[in-house]
Parts: structure tokens; sequence; C-alpha cells
């Protein structure tokens, strides 16, 4: 019969907290596999760890050790010293439909982590203690380098496409015309929506460098006779006119609540009584609780955004919405990094 004792629990208890505490060797594993070329090496199918490190310009011992270290998290299968994708990480490789693994291309917030104890005290961001600039000169940087502007795009799209797809399936579009992307980036969200409803047009709206790359995409996902990019700024608007549905993917949790008004009341502005508004975020319940993903994300927006921005809880995104002329009509629990409220302009 197996008991258990004081000194197995706590080596129970050291083998959890140490796989939390260096759980940033995994966040690097996977970033430097996606960067040097491993999931794309191994898409043609089963190989050696020599076969890869050439590939991927490796030392082959070291590379057989990160294999394993990928096997581990369900990366890479193993089978007698050969190595293939598994399903999860084929989506890292370039010929995946989406580059999801482009989600590990997260060094400003990696940098930022170190910093979270700061940001608890202060309830401020931490990208001058982490970086050594300020959030506005960060981006201003991003903007004006169009192949760094790009890499991020991929960032975005990666977070976004999949989130678009599970729109198009789980909201009903075919009573209306045009939808209405703000701040949506590259445009991945929205671009989905079009391609599975191909009845609606469609309006991306961004800063003009990142409108430059979402018409690229538009042109490269055939969709430039119903889609298209226009340029206007989130926060002193105002949005283009024309869409009867409104998203917002990933835009509220990043500001305070008096920001997110000023944004919910530009939605408003641009749509008719009666359009719709779809918020696209991990949305927690009534005690805050929630996956462990929206958590996560929650202390990223403190360490990245102005002070207040945050994962909010249901009751909490009701009273935004009802403040600005909105009446949420459906909250849908989604298996996915995000949940979608539908809300309507009163």
């Amino acid at each position: 019969m197996e008991t258990t004792t004081g000194t197995s629990r706590a080596a129970h208890a050291l083998n959890r907290l140490a796989g939390i505490a260096f759980g940033f060797v995994n966040s690097q594993a996977l970033l430097s596999a996606f960067e040097l070329g491993v999931f794309d090496a191994l898409a043609d199918g089963v190989t050696t760890a020599e076969e890869v490190a050439k590939r991927a310009g490796i030392h082959p011992v070291a590379c057989r050790r990160l294999l394993m270290a990928l096997a581990s998290l369900d990366l890479v299968a193993c089978d007698n010293g050969r190595f293939t994708n598994t399903e999860l990480g084929q989506f890292c490789s370039s010929r995946a439909e989406v580059e999801i693994g482009a989600v590990s291309k997260n060094a400003p917030f990696y940098h930022m982590c170190e910093h979270l104890s700061d940001a608890l005290r202060s309830n401020s961001p931490q990208w001058q203690q982490a970086l050594g600039v300020s959030a506005a000169d960060a981006f201003g940087a991003l903007y004006a380098d169009p192949g760094r502007l790009r890499d991020f795009a991929k960032l975005m799209n990666a977070m976004s496409v999949p989130q678009g797809q599970l729109i198009a399936e789980c909201f009903d579009f075919s009573a209306h015309s045009c939808v209405m992307d703000v701040a949506g980036g590259p445009g991945g969200q929205a671009i989905q929506i079009g391609l599975a409803h191909t009845h609606l047009r469609g309006i991306i709206t961004d800063l003009e460098p990142v409108c430059i790359v979402a018409r690229e995409q538009i042109e490269a996902n055939g969709l430039t006779s119903r889609f298209t990019a226009a340029a206007a700024d989130l926060i002193a608007g105002p949005y283009p006119s024309g869409a009867d549905v409104i998203v917002l993917g990933h835009i509220l949790h990043d500001w305070s609540d008096e920001t997110c008004r000023t944004i919910l009341r530009n939605c408003a502005a641009a749509l008719p009584a009666g359009g719709v508004l779809l918020v696209s975020e991990s949305v927690l319940r009534r005690d805050f609780s929630g996956p462990n993903l929206a958590h996560l994300k929650d202390l990223l927006m403190l360490l990245a955004n102005e002070p207040d921005a945050r994962e909010r809880s249901e009751d909490e995104y009701r009273s935004l919405l009802d403040a600005t002329g909105f009446d949420v009509v459906d909250v849908l629990r989604l298996d996915a990094p995000r949940d979608l409220m539908v809300a309507k302009k009163r």
C-alpha cells in the first residue's frame, strides 16, 4: 500500500513549483525553435536530429536536446531517435495556414516580466524600466520600420486569425452587410470573417503604416473587391461610416475604463441604430476568475499598458457598454483565448 509522507508531498510540491518557476525556459525553447526553423525542418516528415541540426545551423547534440525538450511539450514527436512535428508543432511551421508559432515573438513582454514586482507596487507600465524607452517611442519606431512592422503583423495575425474564424462560425452575419474591424492591425480577424461570409463588405481601420500591411493582406486573400483598409485613430476618431457590425478584438483590455468609454462612443457614432458591436476579449467571471491564459494576459496588461488596463469581468464590460449606448444581448464563452460579447446600439 502506497503512503503519502511529508517528504513525498514536499517533492510533489517542488516538482510543481519548479515547473512554474522555470517555465520561461519552455518559452525560450519555443522561440528558439521557431526562429531557427526547426519546425520547418520537420515539416517534411520524420527525420533525425542530425538532419535538423544541419538545416537549422546548430550543433547536433544541442539540437537533440532541444528536440527532446520540445517533445516534452507535445510540439515534437520522438520515435527511436527520429523526430517529426506533432499537430501542434505543425502550426509553428511556415507551411501552416496560420503561423501560430509567431506568438513566441514576444520579446518586449519577456523583458518586462522581470519588472513585474515594480509594476505591482506602482500599478503602472514598465517600458522605460525594462527597455529604456516609452511605449510611444517603441511603437513609433516600430511603425517607422516596415520590416519590423511586418514581423509584428505576423504576431497580430497569429492571435487574430483563429479568433476571426471562430467569430465567423458562431455569429450569424446573414442579416448584415458590412463589418468593420477597429484597430484591426493587418486584418487577420476581419479577413477570416469576409472569407466565410462572401456577401459582406469589410473595413479595417488602424494607423496608416498598419493599413499598408492590411491592404497587402486583403489583396493576398482575394478580397480587394469587397474589403478596404482606412486610416483612423482609435482614440481621436472618427471611424469610417457604413458598417452595421463593428468588431473590437483584443482592444479594450489595452485601455483604462475612461479610454474604453471613448473608444465605445466612437463605435456608437459609427454605427446605425440597432448596429451590432462584437467585443472579442477574455471575459472573466463575476468573481474575476477565468482561464490561466486570461490571468497571464491580465498581468501583461499591467506591465505594458496604461494604468487600469486589464482583463475585465462580464459585469465590468456590461457597465462600460451600458454607459456608452449599448445593450448586451449575448455572451458566448468560447474554447479559445477570447470570448465574444454581442451588443446592440440603442
